[in-house]
């Protein structure tokens, strides 16, 4: 730009000189003309000194965007020797070689889970000093009262005091993973899972009180499905699983696994070792919905596949009856009339936003299959019933035509046993509802609240055994300490009266009908040595007011300490002389153990 100015002013100074050299020789002719020619070297003079001016503006705003450049450089330069120095700073010092890319292998090992749980337990039936006597009608009938009618029965038998056992709680390994369909945004899942055994030889699941075809250690006895999963849409599932009505209360169960599990009462209609509401379903459709705003669903459909109207055999394709024990157990006729059932439906709906969650959730048994209450009954209803024979006024209530078909073939054992109740008016759809809440302070305190309700559709005149019908309410405290390297639990379930009572304890009192409510009290504390390793202490104690039979253990830890004595028989009949069952028992248990997961 300077040397433009510098042409700009030579060529000025070029046209004045040519000017004033013809204008000096006729000055002595035209002085008007000097000036005004003077007068235009002015003017131009002042055009080149405001072009100077320019020049010099335009040359000033350069240099400041040239010194800018320069430190924008400067500042990119020191901004990469930082990154420099910090990516240096993250290698591996001299001689330790850089962890290698992650290989398809690794990947493929990291789709395994799995818990391994023993635990070392000291528990107590209480029922050592159990008494039981025979009822009956006080004038013969109902609606007159009811009276001892005959000796004292035999006591308990066996150990049904303090004893020592080890137990493999809720063990289990699997394999999970998924993988994209093609360039869809959809993902095909799948899960394969078995419960394992730790503290005893693989084989068949069964005791003297409970007996089942499934098989401990084999691949599928656990949550085993595959599916579809999409961001948008949720996720759908086929398989073997817990339904939704189990899993969306899970986090409200502290003692999962424990001799106080929840389970002990929650789900449990009959009061036993089986968690109606709370099992591992097969041939399972499931769907679990995208979240939103805290908001989500789960629904689930399982299939029936019994060919039988009545739910008398097992469903097409499974093992077990689907009330999760084999036909004949506890010394029962070769049917599935201990809780069989057909199709099933369960759903929830839950909403969790910072520390609060809540929880309702509804599950219906179609066409429960409970005929067998009525073997062995000794409600003095079901016996007079009985002793009115097959052409008695009652004679539709019992299913006489399957017992005088066994009474022909074994004479001799038919005078100890009793017909089944009537699959006319013993099979019935039973379902279950419940709602809860927990919530989470920043202290580390963590309160459960749940209260549930299960029903048994019968007619009216079954009432009087209905068992399976009952309100059933949970509290829970767990308090985090030490940063969580401890946490300590405290639980209270509580399980209502029901309308009836089938009788099959063995000392039954019809006085007490109505009289069977049970508490159960837990208390547990855990260590954790790391993020997968804990080591625990618990303690539950289960009190059984008059006719009820709940145990601890159920729905979860190994061994279960329930009301049953060791009576047992080596053949099936009609005479329910197996495990005999005793109301009003008293379990304590104490528990230590350690838990792994991975």
């Amino acid at each position: 730009m300077m040397i433009g100015t510098r042409a700009l002013s030579a060529a000025l100074a070029a046209i004045v000189v040519f000017t004033i050299v013809p204008a000096t020789s006729r000055a002595a002719d035209n002085d008007a003309k000097l000036r005004a020619l003077q007068q235009q070297i002015e003017e131009l003079s002042k055009q080149i000194e405001q072009l100077r001016h320019e020049a010099a503006d335009q040359a000033a705003q350069q240099a400041q965007a040239t010194s800018q450049a320069q430190a924008a450089a400067q500042q990119a330069q020191v901004a990469a020797q930082q990154a420099q120095t910090v990516a240096g700073a993250a290698k591996a010092p001299k001689g330790v070689k850089e962890a290698p890319p992650e290989t398809k292998f690794d990947k493929f090992m990291k789709g395994f889970f799995g818990t391994l749980d023993v635990s070392v337990d000291y528990t107590t039936k209480g029922i050592n000093n159990g008494v039981a006597f025979p009822y009956g009608f006080a004038a013969g009938g109902p609606g007159s009262g009811y009276v001892i009618n005959g000796p004292q029965k035999g006591g308990p038998f066996g150990k049904v005091g303090w004893l020592g056992a080890m137990s493999s709680n809720g063990s289990n390994i699997g394999y999970r993973g998924s993988r994209p369909i093609g360039n869809t945004p959809v993902n095909f899942i799948y899960q394969v899972s078995t419960s394992i055994d730790m503290a005893a030889a693989p084989g068949l699941r069964n005791s003297w009180t409970k007996e089942s075809n499934t098989v401990e250690g084999a691949i599928g006895l656990g949550d085993t499905w595959l599916g579809f999963q999409e961001h948008d849409w949720g996720r759908v599932r086929f398989g073997e699983m817990y339904t939704p009505y189990k899993t969306s209360t899970d986090r409200l169960n502290p003692f999962s696994g424990g001799l106080g599990n929840y389970s002990v009462m929650m789900g449990n209609t009959g009061g036993d070792n089986r968690v109606e509401f709370g099992t591992r379903m097969d041939h399972v459709v499931s769907y679990t919905s995208p979240t939103w705003s805290g908001l989500t669903f789960d629904a689930a459909y399982a299939f029936g596949q019994n060919v039988d109207p009545n739910n008398n055999l097992t469903p097409l394709g499974s093992p077990d009856c689907a009330g999760s024990n084999m036909p004949g157990s506890g010394n029962l006729p070769l049917n599935c009339d201990d809780g069989g059932f057909d199709d099933a439906y369960s759903a929830d709906l839950k909403f969790e936003m910072h520390g609060l969650y809540l929880v309702a959730a509804y599950e219906l048994h179609k066409r429960v299959n409970r005929s067998s209450d009525g073997i062995g009954a000794n409600n003095p209803l079901t016996e007079l019933w009985d002793s009115q024979g097959p052409n008695g006024p009652n004679a539709k209530y019992l299913d006489w035509a399957d017992f005088e078909a066994f009474s022909a073939e074994f004479p001799n054992s038919a005078p100890a046993g009793t017909p089944e109740y009537s699959t006319a008016y013993d099979v019935a759809d039973e379902y279950a509802v419940k709602f809860g809440g927990q919530y989470s302070f920043d202290f580390g305190l963590t309160i459960s609240a749940l209260w549930e309700g299960m029903h048994r559709k019968l007619p009216e005149v079954f009432e009087f055994q209905n068992e399976r019908t009952r309100n059933t309410d949970w509290i829970a405290l767990q308090q985090q300490l030490n940063g969580g390297t401890d946490i300590i639990a405290v639980g209270w379930a509580h399980a209502g009266a029901t309308p009836g009572d089938p009788g099959g304890q063995h000392n039954f009192d019809p006085q007490k009908i109505g009289d069977n409510q049970a508490n159960m009290y837990t208390a547990q504390w855990w260590h954790k040595f790391d993020k997968q390793l804990t080591w625990y202490f618990d303690v539950a104690e289960t009190i059984n007011d008059g006719n009820a039979h709940f145990d601890i253990g159920a729905g979860g830890h190994g061994i279960k300490t329930d009301c049953h004595d060791a009576t047992h028989f080596t053949f099936v009949d009609y005479s329910s002389a197996g495990p005999t069952t005793w109301g009003g028992c008293h379990e304590i248990g104490l528990s230590t153990g350690v838990n792994y997961k991975f």
